[in-house]
């Protein structure tokens, strides 16, 4: 599992970079980010159903519901009330500054990497967390960058903000990974309950609403979410 961890955080710092980068380099059709943002909420949403929750229940049995709704609320909380919320689309319109936007996207990248330390601590999650982790940060990175060219941050700035989102993974993944280790099974449960509720917020309230945002649009992103739903669905019938 270490290897695992090293690899996944590798694969994942490298992909937000990537994501990040894109917007300072070119210009992407709004179409096509939408298609990722699609397919995105399709993984999420489908990890959360058919691998964490079922796993969460074998642990907790009947008293599932708590964390799972715990996971939910929070990221609501804190991106609806504490933290300016800012849209996953890089379309949406621009309705925080600079610095609100890296908070909560931080915030939320940290979140990323709790859930992700919890899954590589349970091998039944890690290969399915990681591929949710994974195609949820290109979009996310994306938009940050996105949203800093549009304050005019300056392009040193946003690089250097960048790297500050993308390493809040690994460090809420190596600080979850080591401590999970040490937990008896009814706080893993409560953990993996909770993170397969920070997803279905993630996937109901960021990802899922640009399935179907433009209506010209609408086939090819159901197209790619029920995609991301068979990926994960296929993975499960492997498991």
């Amino acid at each position: 599992m270490y290897t695992h961890l090293i690899t996944y955080i590798l694969l994942i710092i490298c992909i937000s970079l990537i994501g990040g980068s894109i917007p300072l380099l070119v210009h992407w059709r709004q179409s096509t980010i939408r298609l990722f943002i699609s397919f995105g909420g399709g993984v999420l949403l489908a990890a959360a159903f058919l691998h964490m929750i079922p796993l969460a229940a074998d642990y907790l049995g009947h008293n599932l519901g708590l964390p799972l709704l715990l996971g939910f609320l929070s990221l609501y909380i804190i991106e609806k009330f504490i933290m300016v919320h800012i849209c996953e689309a890089s379309d949406c319109h621009y309705h925080t500054l600079g610095w609100s936007a890296f908070i909560g996207l931080g915030v939320h990248s940290l979140t990323d990497g709790l859930v992700l330390g919890t899954g590589l601590a349970v091998p039944q999650l890690s290969l399915v967390v990681f591929l949710a982790i994974l195609l949820h940060k290109f979009p996310a990175s994306f938009s940050l960058t996105s949203i800093l060219l549009h304050e005019k941050f300056s392009r040193k700035n946003i690089l250097f903000l960048l790297v500050l989102f993308t390493l809040a993974v690994p460090v809420g993944g190596l600080i979850t990974f080591f401590l999970v280790a040490e937990l008896n099974e009814t706080i893993i449960g409560w953990l993996i309950a909770f993170s397969a509720g920070t997803f279905l917020h993630v996937a109901a309230d960021d990802l899922l609403p640009e399935v179907h945002s433009v209506k010209s649009e609408r086939i090819p992103t159901l197209v790619t979410f029920v995609l991301g739903l068979c990926l994960i669905g296929f993975s499960h019938y492997i498991h």
